[in-house]
């Protein structure tokens, strides 16, 4: 009676441990999806804000985000590679369930098979970055909660923070099995964003997904 009366809020679960994963990587990781995973939402607003042209603050601002992604990568683990994007490509697309209604959608390898690095190497891990979303005063719910998916978003467009929304999954290479996936939500403040402000934002999506990769380890 009190939940029909006012409402009751979801708690949800925005990650998701395989019971056999008890321990992160910690020098060696490789990095898959990087290509294609990055989009800037509200891109007529970003290249007013920040002087650049309409036509091409898509390509501009996503090729920015995933090489700021990968210097910090790269400076976390001392053997880092890249998994060749046409290899990614033959990833079948997968669904996982993480919560009773948060559904999070990648490619991951198929079972049997162990992935090569752009180096001919197999890592034993691999963090497959699905999707990298950045815009202003987003919630992760609007995406990933599949009540709220299909019904039209009448939300008031605000620019407070800036927001990065990523999906992922860790994956064991040699068993073929993901071993923790993620929905992280990271909110920026700002006045008016800079370059230097989306690096930011980047930097701490990175530190955050290696929080909650040995988070969920332990």
């Amino acid at each position: 009676m009190t939940c029909a009366l006012v409402g009751c809020g979801h708690h949800y679960h925005w990650s998701k441990s395989h019971p056999m994963y008890k321990k992160a990587p910690y020098a060696e990781l490789a990095v898959a999806g990087t290509e294609e995973a990055f989009v800037l939402t509200r891109s007529a607003w970003f290249a007013k804000k920040l002087q650049l042209s309409p036509d091409s603050i898509q390509i501009k601002a996503t090729a920015f985000f995933a090489e700021v992604f990968l210097n910090e990568l790269t400076r976390a683990y001392p053997t880092f590679t890249k998994i060749p994007e046409a290899s990614v490509k033959t990833f079948p697309e997968e669904s996982q369930k993480l919560d009773e209604r948060v559904f999070m959608k990648g490619r991951l390898p198929e079972q049997g098979i162990v992935v090569k690095d752009s180096t001919g190497g197999e890592p034993p891990y691999i963090l497959i970055l699905h999707e990298f979303i950045v815009g202003t005063d987003l919630k992760r719910e609007s995406y990933f909660d599949y009540a709220y998916t299909h019904t039209e978003n009448t939300d008031k467009k605000t620019s407070k923070n800036l927001t990065a929304i990523v999906s992922y999954t860790l994956w064991d290479n040699q068993k073929q099995r993901p071993l923790f996936s993620a929905v992280d939500e990271i909110q920026h403040p700002i006045i008016v964003p800079t370059m230097q402000d989306l690096e930011a934002l980047v930097r701490t999506a990175v530190k955050q997904i290696r929080i909650n990769l040995y988070g969920g380890a332990r």
